[in-house]
């Protein structure tokens, strides 16, 4: 397993995405799984891409926030982990980012990968 971290610093009312994990024509990489975590709860939506292909969309309420980790432990009921699995073709990227309406949220984690080629 190969990891490589990010992090993304929202803004309100826009999307931003990581520079992303780029699969080559001599090294192609297969998405296992992206370690996330966010600042805050703000309703906002952690996207991530393959190309145009949008293949995480979910709320950031059910992943686990860094907002209260000097007062309470790491959350059992929220998502540290998004498995993925999917196989990034040669010439794409995945992007992970955070579409932010009025509050931003921002997020940090890591991509777990390996190689398929």
């Amino acid at each position: 397993m190969l990891y490589k971290a990010f992090s993304v610093t929202g803004v309100a009312n826009e999307t931003v995405l990581d520079d992303g994990l780029v699969s080559l024509v001599d090294e192609q990489y297969r998405l296992v799984a992206v370690i996330i975590s966010c600042n805050e709860w703000e309703g906002n939506i952690i996207e991530g891409w393959i190309g145009t292909n949008n293949i995480i969309s979910l709320y950031d309420y059910v992943i686990d926030t860094r907002a209260l980790e000097a007062t309470m432990p790491v959350s059992t009921m929220k998502m540290n982990k998004i498995e993925v699995n999917e196989d990034i073709p040669a010439g794409q990227i995945f992007k992970i980012g955070v579409n932010s309406g009025a509050t931003a949220t921002d997020i940090a984690g890591a991509y777990v990968y390996e190689r398929i080629t």
